[in-house]
């Protein structure tokens, strides 16, 4: 039976010189191949070890503050335990794309700003002018109008933190101050880089996991290697098992069946190896949060933006043949999320416009109309501005135009 039936590794081109052992080579104990026992996932929790992918670290961005603060416990707990890692390209990777998620949050305060901002009563009703409850509700709207300046004023605040102040956001605080005595940083001399880039480059190769996927990125899969050593040496000092804590959902992580069916054994080998006989479990967060015990609110919130997630990247997929390397699938994910965002903010400025419009044309007074109409051109041109990122975003990656709200919203006569 040939490697390929048997599911392992497949080579992508004859092999010839050593790279024809490549079986050997990757599983070199083939008694223990029968005789390891992976311990189930209650009994590898009691005192494993936690390594923590970037991934993993970003997702908290989304979250509820009282889910952040559950997460928060369950990294203390582990971290006080000596039992948290955050492999050095992890930490790495989270900083180069943390400022983008700020971005994400701050584009929806701003979409918040301009719902504030809306007038009650912007045209009198001269027939109602002796109404008692008529006068009522237009004093009431007044009030309502300053209530909205002053939610205005208080969350361009928050947005002026968010771009000035760096790290003060909830999620980054508690980093600060639990995340890092668990960092580690592979010692290689900068002599011994060829040696690790050849490593990646022979993996790729022979499609052995993790990261061979990935060969088409900037970094040529270098960033889930250095993830996984960082796995196998904590493994090899601590002589424990594994948690590693992964939204990643690729083939060269997991055999996949209707999803995630098992990690790749060629993992759960080289892990034992390294470990002496120890096991590893591959988790989502929301599996690790309710394996420590977090809330089962936090629980359920991180599994549904886990499965939301699973649902653009499956989009990706369906579009898989406008698809030239897997690089181009990361990015086209990146582009279906920038799709959705963008989308939702055009969405909500064409409702202010015509809701503005409305107002201009049945507004009492000039001034009046000239308040109007300074916040009216305020949000055409907000919204021209979206439009124009997101025709450029589908000019670049043409599949994004397959989502129908895209389509919609760049339909001329939209």
């Amino acid at each position: 039976m040939s490697d390929a039936k048997r599911g392992g590794p497949e080579p992508v081109v004859p092999l010839k010189g050593e790279d024809a052992f490549w079986l050997t080579d990757l599983y070199p104990d083939a008694k223990a191949l029968f005789e390891h026992e992976q311990v189930s996932l209650e009994e590898a929790s009691a005192d494993c070890v936690v390594v923590l992918d970037a991934n993993v670290l970003l997702l908290p961005f989304e979250f509820t503050t009282a889910s952040v603060d559950e997460v928060e416990k369950v990294y203390t707990g582990l971290a006080k335990a000596s039992r948290l890692v955050v492999p050095a390209q992890s930490a790495r990777e989270f900083y180069k794309h943390r400022s983008r998620k700020l971005a994400a949050i701050a584009d929806a305060i701003d979409a918040a700003i301009l719902k504030a901002q809306k007038q009650i009563f912007d045209k009198s009703i001269p027939l109602l002018e002796n109404d008692t409850d008529y006068l009522e509700a237009r004093e009431l709207g007044k009030d309502i109008i300053n209530k909205g300046k002053e939610i205005a004023e208080k969350l361009k605040a928050v947005n002026e933190r968010l771009q000035d102040e760096l790290g003060v956001d909830p999620v980054s605080a508690f980093y600060r101050k639990v995340l890092g005595s668990c960092v580690v940083e592979l010692q290689i001399a900068e002599e011994d880089r060829s040696k690790v880039v050849a490593e990646v480059s022979r993996r790729a190769r022979l499609q052995i996991a993790p990261g061979y996927k990935d060969q088409n990125k900037e970094d040529g899969g270098l960033g889930d290697y250095l993830v996984w050593r960082t796995v196998l040496e904590e493994g090899q000092k601590r002589q424990t098992h594994c948690i590693l804590v992964t939204e990643e959902e690729k083939p060269d992580w997991w055999i996949r069946r209707h999803g995630t069916f098992q990690p790749r054994p060629e993992l759960i080998d080289e892990y034992r190896q390294a470990s002496r006989g120890k096991s590893i479990h591959l988790l989502p967060l929301s599996a690790l949060l309710a394996v420590f015990k977090a809330a089962d609110t936090t629980v359920s919130e991180v599994q549904r933006l886990e499965e939301r997630q699973k649902e653009n990247v499956g989009r990706v997929n369906r579009s898989k043949n406008e698809l030239d390397d897997k690089d181009r699938k990361l990015e086209l994910t990146t582009a279906y999320f920038e799709q959705d965002r963008l989308s939702q903010h055009i969405d909500e400025l064409g409702a202010l416009v015509n809701e503005l419009t409305a107002d201009f044309a049945l507004a009492p007074s000039k001034s009046e109309q000239e308040a109007i109409w300074g916040r009216l051109q305020f949000a055409q041109m907000d919204r021209l501005r979206a439009l124009t990122e997101l025709r450029a975003l589908v000019e670049r990656y043409p599949a994004v135009t397959s989502h129908p709200r895209a389509v919609h919203l760049l339909n001329p006569s939209n």
